[in-house]
């Protein structure tokens, strides 16, 4: 007689809950990085948008700007001709996840951020020169309104923007 050959019952429940213990501590891991991680990724990310656009300011030989909202930020160009400053093309405006604010003091002093991109022509509250320098600025994005948790994004015109992380008081 031939016996058959394969797994019981009890060996595939083994499999799958260990498959699962697995699951779970993934989930667990990740999850316990989310919020801190997403602040400093938006933080990282800002600071270097303003580095290339820095860059292609002084490739282009034109003046850009960042305009800000409590909410994100988008990419303008000055047009010398209109006196105007223009959305650019190929810099899509750039959304906080739900929850975040963003928040700036340029030169030192707080400024009052619209809620939203209002899509207007006004000044940018970042320029970019094509000297190399920018406006100097301390900008905070953080957990919603009042919150301790944080990053700062700090640069003082000439150098690249510092991250760091904003503790508790």
């Amino acid at each position: 007689m031939v016996q058959a050959r394969g797994f019981t019952l009890v060996e595939v429940l083994v499999v799958v809950v260990i498959m699962g213990v697995l699951a779970g501590a993934v989930m667990l891991a990740g999850g316990a990085r989310g919020d801190a991680y997403q602040l400093r990724e938006e933080a990282e990310r800002f600071g270097t948008v303003v580095r290339l656009v820095a860059d292609e300011a002084v490739l282009d030989n034109r003046e850009y700007g960042i305009q800000l909202s409590t909410q994100g930020y988008g990419i303008r160009r000055h047009d010398g001709r209109s006196g105007r400053w223009l959305p650019v093309p190929d810099w899509a405006p750039h959304r906080l996840p739900a929850g975040m604010q963003f928040s700036i003091a340029v030169e030192g002093a707080p400024l009052q951020l619209p809620n939203a991109d209002t899509g207007d022509e006004r000044p940018p509250q970042i320029l970019l020169s094509s000297s190399a320098q920018w406006t100097p600025f301390h900008a905070r994005i953080h957990a919603g309104e009042g919150s301790a948790r944080g990053y700062r994004i700090d640069s003082d015109g000439m150098n690249d923007p510092q991250v760091s992380e904003m503790l508790a008081p």
